[in-house]
């Protein structure tokens, strides 16, 4: 894509896409391909005027490459930008703003004053109606007060003052709803799945078929790397599927037929075929969404008391308007009184805090399911944390080698990552980084790699076997042995470690110490 360098700083770069016109999509598609650079820090896009801002630590030279590589076309093709992001609420609320401002100065501007009486008469009907509601139902709330401010203008005849109440009223109802419709829409975004099409066994044969159009009973089918996008039960196949998302344990849990499986974990390793008992908006991911997008009902003490006391508040300010006009016989500072009123300000600023306190929980990779639960987090004295994910990095890391039969430590780790490169498994990471952190090089010499789902790998190596994995894999399925006189320094292997077992010819020739370190 062809654009121009507006201002160049270093770290910063503002361009010019030299396009005619660039939609929300584009904009959305433009942005999140920028964030997937190396090196980008952050990326804000200005569709109206085709610019982008990106705030970067890497070389400059990368960003100009990453530049001169797009194109609209081919980064849509990445499928980086998830289907709905917050700029399109934006620009709805802001032309919905923007649109009543204008209207209300248009209307002061060209219309004539028995028309602009008119379509006040009109518009505060919405609100008489509210009020005449709050009081058939014994209540005197907020909508009393706006009903009583409006009503009075128009029954002294001063509709200009009642059209301007009810325009602040109208840009208060806008900035109330654009921000806790963002908030949620923030929310869900963070925790939505972001799968829009599945492999479906029909008759024996696979269909790419959309999510949605997926129902229950029907058969999908899991790969490696690939995300379980509804709950259901494997069928057919195995597969180690990593929870963190549900439960924080990084540590990938074998699913065999009759295993459930959960919408929102990932398949590491095998392949899979899942029967769907939930359809998409009814999994245990999706009612997690939901019970968050609803979470105004999970009010905090603090927010319903607030609530009760705006509404208490409201017979002390019609009384208060009584006692100006009895005292000073002025309409005008009469209806002061209504308008400098705090129940609305009270009823509103403690739910948006709370939904914009969960908004950036979420952006610290924190879910809060409601304010009551935030407030609960201020008055406990104790709190009691799960180790993996929390505690932890959730990110397996090797601890420790120790050798069996003679053998070296450092050769046995570089063994282990020869064969442990080709799996994705968390803790075949693991063992790999370690011999890079290490330094050790591991030159492919070994045949051809067997891997059994759950259990480990196997492989000839200079016409011996070598099979890493498991405890039940290396000596119940494959009969291996602890080299003799070793048995007890088996014995005293640390039990505070997972242990990946290595044997060469049928005999125990490593054990490798994976912990999941501390924050």
């Amino acid at each position: 894509m062809k654009c121009t360098i507006l201002h160049d700083t270093a770290g910063r770069l503002r361009v010019h896409l030299c396009c005619k016109r660039m939609t929300l999509r584009q904009a959305d598609v433009l942005e999140y391909y920028l964030l997937a650079v190396d090196g980008v820090r952050s990326v804000k896009v200005y569709d109206r005027t085709r610019d982008a801002v990106v705030v970067y630590d890497a070389e400059r030279e990368r960003m100009i490459r990453a530049l001169a590589r797009f194109s609209f076309e081919k980064a849509e093709k990445l499928d980086l930008a998830p289907e709905h992001t917050s700029r399109t609420l934006n620009r709805e609320f802001e032309d919905k703003l923007a649109l009543t401002v204008m209207r209300r100065c248009a209307s002061n501007l060209f219309l004539p004053a028995p028309v602009t009486s008119a379509l006040a008469v009109i518009r505060s009907a919405k609100y008489i109606k509210e009020g005449l509601l709050a009081l058939w139902h014994r209540k005197l709330s907020v909508a009393v007060l706006d009903a009583t401010a409006v009503t009075v203008s128009m029954v002294r005849g001063d509709f200009a003052t009642a059209g301007s109440v009810m325009f602040m009223l109208r840009l208060g109802e806008i900035l109330e709803e654009w921000t806790h419709k963002k908030s949620v829409a923030d929310l869900a975004s963070a925790m939505s799945l972001r799968v829009e099409n599945v492999w479906q066994q029909v008759d024996g044969t696979e269909v790419l078929t959309k999510v949605t159009d997926v129902k229950p009973g029907d058969r999908i089918v899991i790969r490696t790397g690939g995300m379980i996008p509804l709950d259901g039960r494997v069928v057919e196949g195995e597969a180690m599927v990593n929870q963190s998302s549900l439960t924080g344990e990084s540590m990938p849990v074998a699913k065999r037929p009759g295993s459930p499986v959960y919408a929102g974990t990932v398949a590491e390793e095998g392949e899979c075929v899942v029967c769907v008992e939930k359809v998409s908006g009814s999994g245990r991911y999706d009612r997690v969404v939901r019970m968050i997008e609803e979470s105004e009902k999970l009010k905090s003490t603090a927010e319903d008391k607030a609530s009760r006391m705006a509404d208490r508040l409201v017979p002390y300010t019609l009384g208060g308007t009584a006692v100006t006009y009895l005292l000073t016989r002025d309409v005008t500072k009469m209806l002061a009184v209504l308008m400098v009123d705090f129940s609305c300000a009270l009823k509103l600023a403690i739910p948006v805090a709370v939904l914009s306190a969960m908004r950036e929980s979420s952006g610290h990779h924190i879910s809060v399911k409601g304010g009551r639960f935030l407030e609960a987090v201020a008055k406990a004295d104790t709190i009691v944390f799960d180790k993996t994910g929390t505690l932890t990095y959730a990110t397996p890391k090797v601890a420790q080698v120790i050798p069996f039969g003679g053998h070296r430590e450092a050769d046995m780790l570089r063994l282990a990552a020869c064969l442990e490169e080709h799996y994705p498994h968390s803790m075949a990471n693991a063992v790999v980084e370690e011999a890079k952190r290490q330094g050790l090089t591991h030159e492919e010499y070994h045949s051809q790699v067997q891997y059994v789902v759950a259990h480990g790998i196997s492989s000839m190596v200079e016409n011996k076997k070598v099979i890493i994995g498991s405890a039940h894999f290396v000596f119940e399925d494959e009969g291996c042995c602890i080299p003799e006189g070793e048995q007890e320094k088996y014995d005293a292997l640390p039990a505070a470690y997972s242990h990946l077992y290595l044997c060469i010819d049928g005999e125990l020739a490593a054990v490798i110490c994976i912990h999941d370190p501390l924050r």
